[in-house]
């Protein structure tokens, strides 16, 4: 009577899946930071996957400044 049903666990994977899995790959990514990475968590969280695709089409990814390009 009182436990989870099917349909609560499909929501709950739906909304993690279309909802935090962005957010959280953008929170963590290197690829921009300080109020750069707030604008794109912003865009993230209200527009999901398409906001993570632009935030990787759009930013590129930092590399050491040790290193040479040939």
């Amino acid at each position: 009577m009182g436990g989870i049903s099917i349909w609560q666990l499909l929501i709950l994977f739906v909304f993690l899946g279309s909802f935090l899995i962005p957010l959280l790959l953008t929170g963590f990514s290197k690829r921009a930071k300080g109020a750069g990475k707030v604008g794109w968590l912003i865009l993230v969280f209200f527009t999901s996957w398409i906001g993570y695709a632009v935030f990787l089409i759009v930013t590129q990814l930092v590399k050491p400044t040790g290193q040479q390009q040939t």
